[in-house]
C-alpha cells in the first residue's frame, strides 16, 4: 500500500459530513458510470444519481478503472437495490450505501476485491472498510497488483488550490482531499492550503468537507487565510 498515503491517513481524523439526514429508497439500477458512480430509477419513477459512499474507485482514465466499473455492472445493473443516504452532494448525488438483492453491501465489495480504496471521510473511519481493504492489499486484489497504485483523488488533483465549499451541500464528495480543510482540535481554528500559516504537519488534525462542518464544531477560520 503507498506509504505515503497509509500515513497521510492515519494521521487525520475525518469528518463528512456534519448533516446527517439518515433515508433510504429503493428502486432499479439502470446506469453505472463508474465503478463508484451509479443511477437508480426509483419505486415512484425518479431517477437518482448515486455516489457510494466511503469508498473511492479508480478513474476510467486510471488502471483497473474499466474492471472496476465492470465489476459494479456485474453486481449491480438492473437490480433492484436499496441506498441508504446521508446527503447530497454539488453534483446532486446522494452519498449512500447500495444494498444488494441478496443483503450485502455494494460498497464493501467493492473494497474486499481490490476495485475500490477506501475513502476515509467518515468518523471514525470505518474498521470493517479498513480490514477489507488491508486483505485485499495484502492478497493482491484487483487494482492491489499494481507495486504503487495511485489513489483516485491524487490522480483528480488538479495544480489549482479549490476553493473550500461553505456548506456540505456545495461539497464534491470526490474533491475533500483537495479541499484539505485542516481543523486543529487544540487551538480550534481550521485552515485550507491558501491560509498563510497552512499546517506542514497532519497528526491529530481533523479534515472537514466544508466550513460549515468545521463552524458547527466550534471551529473558527484562521485570520492568516483569505477572506
Amino acid at each position: 500500500m503507498n506509504l505515503k498515503f497509509s500515513l497521510f491517513i492515519c494521521f487525520l481524523t475525518l469528518i463528512f459530513p456534519t448533516i446527517v439526514l439518515g433515508k433510504s429508497i429503493n428502486g432499479k439500477v439502470i446506469a453505472v458510470s463508474s465503478g463508484d458512480n451509479i443511477t437508480i430509477l426509483s419505486d415512484n419513477d425518479i431517477i437518482h444519481k448515486i455516489r457510494l459512499a466511503n469508498i473511492d474507485a479508480p478513474e476510467l482514465k486510471q488502471p483497473f478503472g474499466r474492471q472496476s466499473r465492470n465489476f459494479t455492472e456485474e453486481l449491480a445493473m438492473d437490480m433492484r437495490v436499496r441506498v441508504n443516504y446521508q446527503i447530497k452532494d454539488y453534483h446532486n448525488r446522494l452519498i449512500g450505501d447500495v444494498v444488494l438483492p441478496n443483503g450485502k453491501l455494494l460498497n464493501e465489495e467493492m473494497i474486499r476485491y481490490g476495485y475500490a480504496w477506501h475513502y476515509r471521510v467518515k468518523r471514525p473511519p470505518s474498521q470493517i472498510f479498513s480490514n477489507l481493504e488491508y486483505q485485499a492489499w495484502k492478497n493482491k486484489l484487483g487494482l492491489w497488483v499494481q507495486d504503487k497504485p495511485i489513489p483516485p483523488w491524487e490522480f483528480r488533483r488538479g495544480n489549482d488550490i479549490p476553493l473550500p465549499p461553505s456548506k456540505p451541500e456545495y461539497t464534491d464528495y470526490d474533491e475533500i482531499f483537495s479541499y484539505g480543510i485542516l481543523g486543529d482540535p487544540k487551538s480550534r481554528i481550521y485552515y485550507w492550503p491558501a491560509c498563510r500559516k497552512y499546517p506542514t504537519e497532519h497528526k491529530g488534525l481533523i479534515i472537514f468537507g466544508s466550513k460549515l462542518d468545521a463552524e458547527v464544531l466550534g471551529f473558527r477560520i484562521s485570520k492568516t487565510c483569505p477572506q
